[in-house]
């Protein structure tokens, strides 16, 4: 679903929702999409990768879902959300960029369309604060772990550090061999994370626990619909190594 990576998982105690995307207009229709494909309405949960509104921005279409992230998920959310006249103003010099850009680029070429997309992505976010958007914290949140038993799935969500945000998690689904990652990294393991938010123990204990179940690894998606190979994977637990020699050593 584009840049608005809404996964959804079937499993025998109902449908799982990882991210809501960043619009609740947006997310309806997605909704409303899985319903179609899977000839279900039983949403069992909604897991949050992590807290940033390009993920929780369409919490609200959920709300008969429990509804899961970090404990940080809510705290950041929190804060973040004090200030809507900041944010509208945000959202409105975003889509007023897009719009610019969009004026400049060939009518029939690729990067137009995804330009597009973006101004869409961000105009409709704008227009659900001027409307009827609710903003929708996690009403479970988790420390350390959580493991969900769907019946045929189980799905072993973890916290990942301070990385991204103060709230990343990754979800691995062993069963059918996919690791979910948020925004931590892209393709070619290029870490999507901020050095100066430093939580590299937590990291290398948590790159263990991935190493730990590598065989039952195969399929890795990313925070904004990319699928990515173990070798992606790899590369960017080799980053969190090195990154991890390097603060040992004081360098």
């Amino acid at each position: 679903m584009g840049y608005d990576a809404v996964t959804a998982v079937l499993t025998q105690k109902g449908i799982v929702v990882i991210d809501a995307g960043i619009s609740n207009s947006l997310t309806a229709k997605y909704r409303k999409y899985i319903e179609s494909e899977f000839k279900r309405k039983d949403f069992a949960y909604l897991i949050n990768t992590h807290s940033h509104s390009d993920h929780t921005g369409g919490n609200q279409v959920f709300t008969d879902a429990i509804i899961i992230g970090h404990k940080n998920c809510l705290k950041e959310m929190t804060e973040y959300w004090k200030n809507k006249v900041k944010i509208k103003s945000q959202l409105s010099k975003i889509v007023n960029d897009y719009e610019k850009e969009l004026d400049t680029l060939n009518p029939n070429s690729n990067e137009l369309e995804e330009i597009f997309c973006q101004k869409s992505r961000y105009q409709s976010a704008y227009n659900d604060l001027l409307t009827n958007q609710i903003i929708t914290p996690p009403s479970v949140t988790f420390n350390d772990s959580l493991c969900l038993f769907l019946g045929d799935v189980t799905l072993n969500l973890i916290y990942f550090g301070k990385a991204h945000s103060e709230s990343d998690i990754i979800i691995h689904i062993p069963e059918k061999k996919i690791l979910m990652v948020g925004d931590l990294f892209s393709k070619y393991g290029r870490p999507g994370i901020d050095d100066d938010n430093q939580d590299f123990e937590r990291w290398i204990k948590v790159v263990k626990w991935i190493e730990s179940r590598w065989t039952n690894i195969e399929i890795v998606i990313g925070g904004h619909g990319q699928i990515m190979s173990k070798e992606d994977l790899q590369l960017f637990n080799n980053y969190v190594k090195k990154k991890g020699r390097q603060i040992k050593r004081g360098t």
